[in-house]
């Protein structure tokens, strides 16, 4: 009884898991899987994906930017980084949102996070910068659960 006790409390405040739901992180993610995420590791950097809180649940993103980083997402879809176009891993472009004036400066613990699904997701475009505060941890592992 206590090593179970031991592991859940261990497990509890060193990792987390995420049920990922809808299309915002495909083809990383996809609805129905399942993100496990370490609370520790140091502090998180450009292309991690982590889980953070927003709007009182967890959701998965890649971070593309971070403190002292300038961001601009034109309406050609293009995301500017300092200055430089980031090339799109999968595809898409990425559409301005609504929530943000660009260029953005990013203050001290302060993350644009974007979903590598970028037409289906509601990320730092809509939600503004995610403060290190909201971000629980960075993902080590995904377990595909859809069409199983």
């Amino acid at each position: 009884m206590i090593v179970v006790v031991v592991l859940v409390a261990v497990f509890h405040f060193a990792f987390g898991i995420v049920r990922v739901s809808g299309s915002g992180m495909r083809p990383t993610a996809g609805d129905g899987d399942l993100a496990l995420f370490a609370r520790f590791g140091g502090t998180p950097k450009s292309d991690d994906v982590v889980a953070y809180e927003s709007d009182g649940k967890l959701q998965l993103g890649r971070i593309v930017a971070q403190a002292g980083d300038t961001v601009k997402v034109t309406d050609d879809g293009e995301l500017l980084i300092n200055g430089s176009e980031q090339p799109e891993k999968f595809g898409q472009s990425t559409t301005p949102g609504s929530g943000v004036s660009y260029p953005l400066k990013l203050k001290d613990g302060q993350y644009f996070i974007l979903g590598d699904g970028r037409s289906t997701v509601t990320d730092s475009r809509t939600l503004g910068p995610i403060g290190s505060t909201e971000v629980e941890g960075k993902v080590v592992a995904i377990l595909r659960l859809r069409q199983i």
